[in-house]
């Protein structure tokens, strides 16, 4: 399912948009090698759009149901029915209301604007924007893509448009032309008990979840690394009718026996399915393509464009092959060791303007209104690690993860069967030592794995070293040398950013040995017995982060491409 796209609303409004305009949009807002399949449904007012939608994609009348259900439910499209089990974003019709839901991590987003007579809801924000006047830049989500290269929480590029919070529900009185949202919180509520009570409840939940997940796996693949995640996915559904496993990244990796790539292809190997290996360049031929496609694809959410240098040709071919979708392996079991507040922020991605060391003295807009929303912020007598997982939940997947799924989605559907609720509120209950580093799971899945070592190093391309070639620069900084960006930034931004980049001639800057990229490099290859210790032993304050030129190049022109195409899209019906 790449996009969907409903409206609702007053007086016949709807009848004015015809399938004409409706499949205008879908090719605006899609990669140029994304397929253009679009199903129209009007009824009672409502009119939704589903746009490369798969056999499997759950419909019923005008209601849609992006991701997978787990188990599947009967009266899921009903307004007001109970909310339930998976990795989803559903929006349900009947006469008198419309309710958006989002699952427990609101792992697939869902947009929303409210007009004077018009109700939009999409899984895309340039959808949304075809049906403004015009197009209000929200400079807080400037200040977010700068600091993390994600556009930070409950942020979007058109300060008008919202999107539903996890375990959400927005609903539209159709009657009264009211809407209303709510969520629930994300509670972790850690308990002292015996580490294999603990075992158990998230054995018995990944049971369950396995055991209802309801797929066709011989048109569904698991995108299989050497990590821990996707080996368990494959492990479960190996015994399934016709499971596949694909990997991409370079060449080089393949001669590299602790990269993702060796270390999948063992796997593959060990659990006797099918396998296939796509290649990424690390310099491919067309690199304006390659960027343009990122962000059209992504909608300027992420910035994390390194496995994508093929121009998401592994996607196309993918849908060419007429796979449905991918079962990927998305998780909340706990993340890394931190020993404070700012650690917490740094690596949930969560940083500020303020601790990156190069804007001491430039402006960046909309860094004064850069804050976590109240619900994000760390409890009174909440343990940083807890702090730590529970951002994880509410904004490292609903933000960053969910940025990276959109990116599939104009090709192919996902699932992430680990996102499940009975299994996050399983992990909720653990203590802090057994989700720190994923501890209990990691245990448990090495128990169940074959004897292949978990890789250490990934199979895609550096995004540093394609950043800092001499095209790309080149491209970047003719790109951002302009009236429009310089109307958005500032002269001193631009100035900043774009001196030192090449102009094709091999004279611009070089990869930079960071703190962030020396970690990127090694962090995974240390004990995790090390990391601590470091950790511990480490003061408060972490180093004070940094970004190259040619990343903050990079995301610059992300912010000024996106706020152009929605500029243009406000004058397109």
């Amino acid at each position: 399912m790449a996009e969907f796209l409903l409206l609702c609303g007053q007086d016949g409004v709807t009848d004015t948009y015809t399938p004409g305009n409706l499949e205008a949009i879908a090719d605006r807002i899609l990669p140029s090698n994304a397929p253009r399949n679009v199903d129209i449904v009007r009824n009672d007012g409502v009119v939704s759009c589903a746009i490369n939608a798969p056999d499997s994609l759950a419909t019923h009348g005008a209601s849609v149901c992006l991701g997978q259900m787990i188990p599947p439910s009967e009266d899921w499209h009903e307004p007001g029915a109970s909310r339930p089990d998976g990795s989803y974003g559903i929006a349900r019709v009947d006469a008198t209301s419309v309710e958006l839901v989002a699952d427990v991590t609101a792992s697939r987003t869902l947009y929303y604007r409210l007009f004077d007579d018009l109700f939009v809801a999409s899984s895309s924000q340039r959808a949304i924007g075809h049906f403004a006047d015009e197009f209000v830049l929200n400079d807080t989500a400037i200040a977010w893509m700068i600091s993390n290269g994600n556009l930070g929480p409950e942020q979007t590029w058109d300060e008008r448009v919202d999107h539903v919070l996890p375990h959400g529900t927005v609903r539209l009185d159709r009657s009264i032309w009211d809407l209303t949202a709510s969520t629930n919180p994300a509670t972790f509520d850690p308990t002292d008990e015996p580490t294999s009570i603990h075992r158990d409840r998230l054995v018995a939940a990944l049971d369950d979840t396995f055991g209802a997940l309801d797929i066709d796996t011989a048109r569904w693949e698991v995108p299989l690394s050497g990590g821990l995640d996707s080996r368990e996915i494959l492990r479960r559904v190996r015994d399934s009718d016709g499971p596949r496993a694909i990997t991409w990244g370079t060449d080089e990796a393949l001669e590299n026996p602790e990269s993702d790539a060796v270390r999948a292809r063992e796997l593959a190997e060990e659990y006797d399915v099918d396998h296939r290996y796509y290649s990424l360049p690390v310099a491919p031929d067309d690199a304006e393509t390659v960027i343009e496609r990122f962000v059209i694809a992504s909608e300027g959410r992420v910035d994390n464009i390194s496995g994508y240098l093929d121009g998401f040709d592994v996607f196309a071919d993918l849908t060419h092959r007429g796979v449905e979708g991918l079962i990927r392996g998305d998780e909340g079991f706990g993340w890394k060791t931190v020993g404070s507040s700012q650690g917490v922020r740094q690596v949930i991605g969560a940083r500020m303007v303020d601790d990156l060391n190069i804007f001491d003295s430039i402006s960046v807009p909309g860094e004064h209104r850069q804050e976590l929303p109240g619900r994000l912020t760390r409890a009174p007598r909440e343990s940083v690690a807890t702090w730590r997982d529970r951002l994880y939940h509410t904004y490292r997947i609903p933000i960053l993860l969910a940025g990276l799924t959109s990116l599939k989605t104009p090709y192919i559907e996902v699932v992430n069967p680990f996102l499940t609720r009975r299994t996050l509120e399983t992990v909720r209950r653990f203590p802090d030592d057994l989700r720190t580093e994923k501890q209990l799971y990691t245990e448990y899945v090495k128990e169940q794995s074959p004897e292949v070592p978990v890789a250490t190093q990934s199979a895609n391309p550096d995004a540093e070293q394609f950043l800092a070639r001499d095209e790309v620069q080149a491209f970047l900084k003719t790109e951002l040398d302009t009236d429009h960006a310089r109307e958005i930034f500032g002269e001193e931004l631009v100035d900043y950013a774009v001196e030192g980049l090449s102009d094709g001639n091999g004279a611009g800057e070089t990869t930079e040995w960071t703190f962030d990229a020396v970690k990127r490099r090694v962090g995974r290859r240390l004990p995790t017995s090390m990391i601590r210790t470091i950790v511990t032993y480490t003061p408060v304050d972490r180093p004070v982060s940094s970004v190259s030129k040619s990343r903050l190049a990079f995301r610059l022109y992300i912010i000024s491409t996106m706020t152009e195409r929605l500029v243009n899209d406000a004058n397109q019906l």
